[in-house]
């Protein structure tokens, strides 16, 4: 018997994506990808799930149909053999078949979507990724409640890792620590992210020069990384003292993702770390606390830039030589969700979206300021979920 309270949660969320759907003029949308099923019907097989614009979904599991009629909350799932069964199932549950049809155009393989088009020839095959995403972008107190969750778990984590820092020898060892802290915990060991191509795991640990090192992440930090082959986050060289250290790891709580950072070092660190890192602390209060709902993520993003700029650190803000182009980012089931605190962002903010607001400054050679903490908008302004302090850690 699957709970109640669960199951309308659930049941909310797919009426909602169905409503945006009869509102861009879609008969309906096939669900492939895993996030967005378990988002949507409580369950990550493998399989597409068609959600009409009205009436009951319908899920067509290849692997496992068992364990999504365990999983699930849908009554309506039904095995798929073939990829050819698609349009006379979905005739059969409909009663009609769509004309016009929405896909995660934004993650599906072409491959795929050809195959969609070839299926149904009469329709038109649509992109309505910006649909799921936008419904995904404001969350549940349940939803929230668990990112609270994950936080508090990266609270524990930040302090033990000054007793963890002591014992390792290099960013690989503190982040074998680190790693196994969060597995006892229910970490699945990923950290799913949305953008093509991207490959992620706990996140970063990075010591002194290291963790300015420029790599292929989308993020203002990159890292040598295990080598060539994974080009970012912790790898063989040594911590050495007097050195700023990142830790910057994604905690979980039943698939919900908490995205928080700090600065370690094994004895004092240089001043000018100390002053930008009072600065880029400066920047996410000046932005959580202006972050209520009606304001536009551009103003906040032109915001932050104001404070470094005022403050003379615009070299080096949120990345060298490529900065990237935000200070903050959606977090939930995925590490890249919407909205986007970035240059020119059009998102509104709106009352129950999850921010992880980012801040950091790269000393090329040397190593990073800042730091990162999850916030939630509420009517006052951006409620940080976290509770760890933000200043940098002296181990002694």
């Amino acid at each position: 018997m699957k709970d109640p309270s669960l199951v309308s949660e659930f049941t909310g969320r797919v009426k909602r994506f169905q409503l945006s759907l009869a509102g861009s003029g879609f008969d309906g949308a096939i669900i492939v990808q895993r996030t967005d099923l378990f988002y949507l019907i409580g369950t990550d097989q493998n399989g597409l799930l068609w959600v009409p614009q009205a009436g009951n979904p319908l899920f067509m599991v290849r692997r496992s149909y068992e364990r999504a009629l365990q999983d699930g909350i849908l009554e309506n799932i039904v095995p798929l053999k073939s990829l050819s069964q698609v349009p006379d199932l979905i005739r059969n549950h409909s009663g009609t078949m769509p004309r016009r049809i929405g896909l995660e155009m934004d993650v599906i393989p072409a491959r795929l979507y050809l195959s969609f088009q070839d299926l149904f020839r009469h329709a038109r095959v649509e992109d309505a990724s910006s649909l799921i995403r936008s419904i995904r972008m404001v969350k549940s107190k349940r939803e929230i409640s668990l990112i609270r969750k994950a936080s508090e778990i990266a609270d524990e984590l930040f302090r033990r890792v000054p007793e963890f820092l002591k014992e390792s020898e290099a960013e690989i060892d503190l982040a074998l620590r680190a790693e196994a802290f969060y597995r006892r915990r229910g970490h699945p060991g990923i950290g799913p992210m949305r953008a093509f191509n991207i490959l992620n795991v706990y996140g970063h640990i990075m010591a002194g020069a290291a963790s300015a090192m420029p790599s292929a992440s989308p993020g203002p930090t990159g890292g040598f990384g295990a080598g060539p082959f994974f080009s970012h986050g912790a790898s063989r060289n040594r911590i050495k003292p007097h050195e700023p250290v990142l830790f910057d790891y994604l905690s979980n709580a039943e698939g919900y993702l908490s995205d928080q950072s700090r600065i370690y070092s094994l004895g004092e660190l240089p001043d000018k770390f100390h002053r930008a890192h009072q600065v880029m602390i400066e920047v996410q209060d000046s932005v959580s606390g202006a972050g209520k709902p009606g304001t536009s993520a551009g103003d906040l993003y032109a915001l932050a830039l104001n404070v470094v700029r005022k403050e003379g650190l615009s070299d080096g803000f949120m990345g060298h030589p490529q900065p990237v182009p935000f200070v903050g980012h959606g977090v939930g089931l995925e590490l890249d969700e919407w909205p986007v605190i970035g240059k020119n962002s059009e998102y509104v903010l709106e009352k129950g979206m999850i921010i992880a607001l980012e801040p950091k400054i790269i000393f090329p050679g040397e190593g990073v300021a800042g730091v990162e903490n999850m916030f939630v908008v509420t009517e006052r302004g951006m409620e940080k979920l976290g509770r760890f302090p933000d200043d940098i850690v002296i181990v002694s």
